[in-house]
């Protein structure tokens, strides 16, 4: 006899796999949060990126806010992606991006 498995155990178990990672990662979590925390331009895009600003959008915004060229804030925006930091949504042919909270 088998045990039916709902969307409420599968979601459970995630978060305990989340959570589990997190606590085993913990120091390379807080080294990059300290390393998000103290640069203005991953501030703002994290600020910034709530899944209404499209990719373009969003790096005029931060770099007008922060001063920083167009460059720097398409690179900052590629590494917070790689950090899993912000995740990328494609709506047709363009990327919004948003806050994973991973590492609030």
């Amino acid at each position: 006899m088998s045990k039916e498995v709902t969307l409420k155990d599968v979601v459970d178990r995630l978060d305990l796999l989340i959570s589990l990672l997190k606590s085993v990662n913990e120091e390379k979590i807080q080294a990059i949060k300290q390393q998000i925390v103290g640069d203005p331009v991953f501030k703002k895009i994290l600020e910034l990126a709530d899944g209404t600003r499209e990719y373009s959008v969003l790096a005029d915004e931060v770099a007008k806010a922060t001063g920083k060229s167009i460059r720097t804030v398409k690179a900052k925006i590629s590494e917070l992606s790689e950090k899993g930091a912000i995740q990328g949504v494609r709506k047709g042919r363009k990327v919004y991006y948003q806050n994973t909270g991973l590492y609030e």
